[in-house]
């Protein structure tokens, strides 16, 4: 447990990078594995490997409407030069051709996925043909296999779908279909539980109050994040600036849930207890507290018999910057998932922004798109309660501790978070 000096302050801002590596380093969180319905599977994480059972699509199938033809009959085969063939037969999607075999000469009837008939090696598309009683007139040569998806093509048996540590999407769910597989083998949920503290808080949604005048933003905020990567959220309520009480709900906390996120009271303030708290559960290690992080140089973070304890700003800006940086990747290295991609694109500054050197900056930024560039205009880096910045906002931008700042007109990186603006958004000042 460590003591009341290591807690008293910040005598320096740690690099997050070095933070966040400590912090996975430390977890150990046994996940069981539930087998359930694939309508039931999208969000879910694999907890094996997926692979083929057998060839996919399991025969020749027509890619098109059209006609199953030998393609040497039709060789030359032109508007000029027509080449009639008798139709013998049609094939539907999903049925076998039974008894049925293109002889030279000779067409079948086919429709898109069926099965190709015996003899028969591309199809001739409905358009590239005249046709009269039981012949057809054929006036565009195919090349073999032209207009066919063959055995296999998809994917083959033994071929690999998706590995462990996947979060599966629709797509992924089509396959299994495909594949043949009713039921799918996933990680149970992460169970996250959030503990917003601070005698000024209220909550807006079970009207639980301590005379506070300041609605908890903060807990729906990570709960809706927390979702959003799979896991399980649950708010556990609004604790004043009470040690005692605010351990009493971690140890609870702490049987039921895999990880923990407390806002407030992780600064160095007169009531900024959470660090207090936490450090005297039993069994519990201080990873790292205060880092070089802009808005959020408050985070921090323990671990309490391998789960653990995130300490975030109750700021709701700050606290979306936490979550990205320590949540994110704590669910992420748990489930084994590689880490879940960003939508990024380059725009170009309307203006300066500066940097302290030292400090990794999260600045909140307006993309927009104008004369068929893109533009960034940055927000603002202070203010990490106000939310409006990230509700017209679009983007943030995310200044190394390297640079001093980013002169106008440079090109940069931004991470959207909505979609981009067709225009100058009006609520920018010129």
């Amino acid at each position: 447990m460590p003591g009341r000096e290591k807690l008293r302050g910040f005598r320096s801002w740690e690099n997050v990078d070095v933070a966040r590596e400590r912090l996975l380093s430390r977890i150990r969180i046994p996940l069981e594995v539930e087998e359930i319905s694939i309508y039931e599977a999208a969000g879910r994480v694999l907890a094996v490997d997926v692979v083929a059972p057998a060839d996919y699509p399991p025969y020749n199938r027509s890619a098109v409407d059209g006609y199953a033809v030998r393609s040497s009959d039709v060789t030359g085969a032109s508007e000029s030069n027509p080449i009639p063939l008798r139709v013998v037969g049609t094939v539907e999607a999903g049925t076998k051709p039974e008894g049925l075999k293109v002889n030279e000469g000779e067409a079948v009837l086919i429709f898109t996925g069926g099965e190709l008939p015996e003899g028969a090696d591309a199809v001739v598309p409905v358009e590239y043909v005249d046709v009269e009683g039981e012949y057809v007139y054929v006036y565009r040569s195919v090349a073999k296999f032209r207009n066919v998806s063959l055995r296999g093509e998809d994917f083959k048996a033994r071929e690999l779908l998706a590995k462990k540590g996947t979060m599966i999407r629709p797509w992924h769910v089509a396959a299994l279909a495909q594949g043949g597989f009713k039921r799918v083998k996933v990680f149970r949920k992460l169970r996250v539980g959030i503990i917003n503290t601070g005698d000024e808080l209220y909550d807006v949604v079970l009207t639980q109050s301590g005379g506070g005048r300041i609605p908890n933003s903060s807990g729906p905020l990570i709960a809706s994040y927390a979702e959003e990567l799979g896991c399980e959220a649950e708010v556990l309520g609004i604790v004043g600036d009470d040690e005692v009480r605010i351990r009493e709900i971690l140890i609870n906390a702490l049987r039921d849930h895999d990880i923990i996120v407390v806002t407030g009271g992780t600064s160095v303030g007169g009531r900024d207890v959470v660090p207090e708290a936490i450090s005297s559960i039993d069994g519990a290690e201080l990873v790292f507290h205060g880092v070089n992080l802009r808005p959020g140089r408050t985070a921090g973070a323990f671990v309490v018999r391998g789960k653990p304890v995130l300490m975030l700003s109750g700021l709701p800006v700050a606290c979306l910057v936490g979550l990205e940086n320590f949540l994110k990747p704590v669910v992420e290295k748990v489930m084994g998932m590689e880490p879940l991609p960003r939508p990024k694109v380059k725009a170009r500054l309307t203006r300066r922004v500066a940097n302290a050197v030292g400090f990794r900056s999260h600045y909140r930024v307006a993309v927009f798109e104008e004369r068929g560039e893109l533009f960034a205009e940055p927000l603002r880096l202070t203010g990490s309660g106000i939310l409006s910045t990230l509700l017209k906002g679009n983007g943030i931008l995310i200044l190394d501790e390297s640079l001093e700042g980013v002169d106008k007109d440079e090109e940069v990186e931004v991470m959207l978070l909505g979609p981009i603006y067709k225009g100058r958004p009006a609520f920018l000042k010129w």
